[in-house]
């Protein structure tokens, strides 16, 4: 018997070592997504990267096109995908190579991850707890607002904790 406890002992020990080491994971992620939001992004000109930066060292299609191992047309044709949105990752550094440009693309999220996530839960508890009231209001036994608030407040910190799954699960009643 003594050996079954020490067994649920190692594996609780185990298990929280786990959730830890998920917790430190998943902290630094967000560290890092956090990390890009306060750093300036300019604009795409009008005509692309490629194609600016090109005109801006005087070089013609035809000279980038022997540098970056390609054909003028090709060349021709990336800058337009470019310019329209529609250029692979791998292409565009081959080109940025061939202009002697770092290559680099970050998505930028709009706000921190935590206020993301806060905004996630409270949209999901709004949307439960609205249902959930409204089926009271039906059966008589409507709450008050600040209830219904306080019951938003301690659903969204419930959806928070569990994350995940939870957070990010498509409902029937959102669109996609």
């Amino acid at each position: 018997m003594g050996s079954e406890v020490a067994m649920h002992s190692f594996q609780a020990k185990s298990l929280k070592q786990k959730g830890t080491v998920k917790k430190t994971v998943l902290r630094q992620y967000r560290e890092i997504v956090d990390g890009v939001i306060n750093i300036f992004t300019p604009t795409v000109p009008k005509e692309g990267w490629v194609r600016t930066i090109r005109k801006a060292l005087d070089m013609s299609g035809a000279q980038l096109a022997v540098r970056a191992g390609m054909t003028r047309n090709k060349v021709s044709v990336l800058e337009r995908r470019e310019a329209g949105g529609d250029i692979t990752l791998n292409q565009l550094k081959a080109l940025a190579d061939a202009l002697d440009c770092e290559f680099s693309y970050t998505l930028k999220p709009k706000k921190a991850v935590a206020e993301t996530i806060s905004d996630r839960a409270l949209k999901i508890a709004s949307t439960e707890v609205r249902k959930a009231s409204k089926n009271m209001f039906l059966e008589a036994q409507s709450i008050s607002k600040d209830k219904e608030q306080y019951l938003i407040d301690e659903l969204a910190e419930e959806i928070m904790r569990a994350g995940g799954r939870k957070l990010w699960l498509q409902s029937k009643d959102e669109k996609a």
